[in-house]
């Protein structure tokens, strides 16, 4: 599935691809991995990252047509030997924005930001 789609349709940020795409009991699964250009230490920078295993997070996404989507998406675990960090790389989701309903429940139950 082409990157230009994925951010227009479902909000998936670049330096993500899908992989494989199932359906099946009236359900719409896509399945995310992250490109190795995302694949950066968030303390130091450093390219030169480990991987150490991962895990798969399921998201919700909005209906395509009329059957409930899920965006399957790749978390993986990695270390970095130049600093000694251990981070994952969040999920491909746009980030909350005024407005949005996750904003309005923070803004209405006095939770941090």
């Amino acid at each position: 599935m082409k990157a230009d789609f994925l951010a227009k349709v479902f909000g998936v940020e670049a330096g993500y691809e899908a992989v494989d795409i199932e359906t099946g009991e009236d359900v719409l699964k896509v399945f995310l991995t992250v490109k190795a250009e995302r694949l950066v230490c968030p303390h130091c920078g450093g390219r030169e990252v480990v991987r150490k295993g991962k895990r798969w997070r399921e998201l919700q996404s909005v209906p395509f047509g009329l059957r409930p989507t899920f965006l399957v998406a790749e978390v993986p675990k990695l270390h970095c030997p130049a600093c000694a960090a251990t981070f994952e790389v969040a999920p491909p989701l746009p980030r909350p924005t005024a407005g949005s309903p996750i904003d309005w429940y923070r803004s209405r139950s006095g939770s941090p930001r």
